[in-house]
């Protein structure tokens, strides 16, 4: 059995041939049951949701031992090539069960292959979820396809409000984050960090002012945090706490990847096409289309990495170096959960076309 499995799948839309599968995989902390606000649009979305739940999440496989093992070493190992090269092969695995589900998914359920702006495959990271999708595109090219083309399926790929951290970028001066916050215990930490990446902000152009315009602390008041308005029996049924405390996986992999940066290496691997393309049976997804939508209210983290992405894909389209086909979108007024507060413009965000959703 492999080791991501759907956490839920809507199923075909009643009466559709043409419908878009569209699979999503989520963040830290929260299960993909937090997406549970598309349902409602499916059908009218012609789209057949199908929700994943990473390794260590309910439904899913957890890691092994020896798996846990490899993180909590590197966790603590000094910076050196060998312990690079190890974490790369770490998400590499990671981009490879993603890839073997999403095959054995279009094989088991025939859905139908694109024409046009329906049918196929959208993968979707939200959040932490992005490092996966990164780490797919980075990597799928050393992936033989055998006899099922999983490239002639795949229509988009989408990275979904990721954090700059996630694409090797520097943090701005005297930023705030509650899970760096040495002032609070661990419990303190996680209970603050859960209303904050809930909050709604009034950032500035970071565009023309840069770090000046983020507001790392403030949420507004109205509307208030997410948080603030999930009932408590929805808090208990959408999130998992135990990869995000201290020993568990997500919490690992963060430390790890603070210790020794892994994510640029990833970014450049996913955004610019691998020279000598792929390895033999392989497909690189050159002809995928890859959309990194923001929401504008979100915690800085966003925002400030999006001026980052925009800024470097102006300048390989200047310099003509082989970037893939990278469009940047603004969700205006959303925040970090968009999908629970704004679910039908959401959906437009992921299969739409716009350049902006208000």
């Amino acid at each position: 059995m492999l080791p991501l499995r759907p956490f839920h799948d809507s199923g075909p839309p009643e009466g559709s041939a043409d419908y878009t599968t569209v699979v999503i995989i989520h963040g830290f902390g929260w299960h993909s049951g937090i997406f549970k606000k598309l349902l409602p649009f499916a059908k009218q979305s012609n789209a057949r949701f199908v929700f994943v739940n990473r390794r260590d999440y309910p439904g899913s496989e957890p890691y092994s031992p020896a798996e846990l093992a490899v993180l909590a070493r590197l966790a603590t190992a000094p910076k050196s090539e060998e312990a690079d090269a190890e974490m790369q092969e770490w998400l590499r695995n990671r981009a490879r069960e993603v890839h073997d589900f999403l095959g054995d998914f279009v094989r088991r359920e025939r859905i139908p292959s694109p024409q046009g702006q329906t049918g196929g495959l959208v993968i979707v990271g939200w959040s932490f979820g992005s490092s996966w999708i990164t780490s797919l595109l980075a990597n799928v090219g050393l992936f033989p396809e055998g006899d099922l083309k999983l490239s002639e399926y795949v229509r988009r790929v989408v990275m979904y409000d990721g954090s700059y951290i996630l694409y090797g970028y520097p943090p701005p001066p005297d930023f705030y984050e509650p899970l760096f916050d040495t002032t609070l215990t661990e419990a303190e930490r996680i209970e603050r960090f859960s209303v904050w990446v809930t909050g709604h902000y009034a950032h500035g152009d970071v565009f023309t002012r840069g770090a000046s315009a983020l507001e790392f602390r403030t949420a507004l008041a109205d509307p208030p945090p997410t948080l603030t308005r999930i009932s408590p029996d929805d808090i208990v049924e959408l999130t998992h706490v135990p990869p995000q405390e201290a020993g568990g996986s997500d919490a690992l992999l963060a430390e790890v990847c603070l210790a020794h940066q892994p994510y640029g290496a990833l970014k450049d691997a996913a955004f610019y096409l691998r020279s000598g393309g792929p390895v033999e049976g392989a497909s690189d997804w050159a002809g995928v289309e890859v959309r990194h939508v923001w929401c504008d209210r979100s915690i800085w983290e966003m925002p400030w990495g999006v001026k980052f992405i925009v800024e470097e894909l102006e300048e390989a389209r200047r310099a003509g170096k082989p970037i893939r086909d990278l469009q940047v979108v603004r969700f205006k007024g959303a925040n970090h959960f968009a999908h629970w507060e704004m679910p039908e413009k959401t959906i437009r965000a992921l299969l739409g076309d716009e350049a902006e959703i208000e």
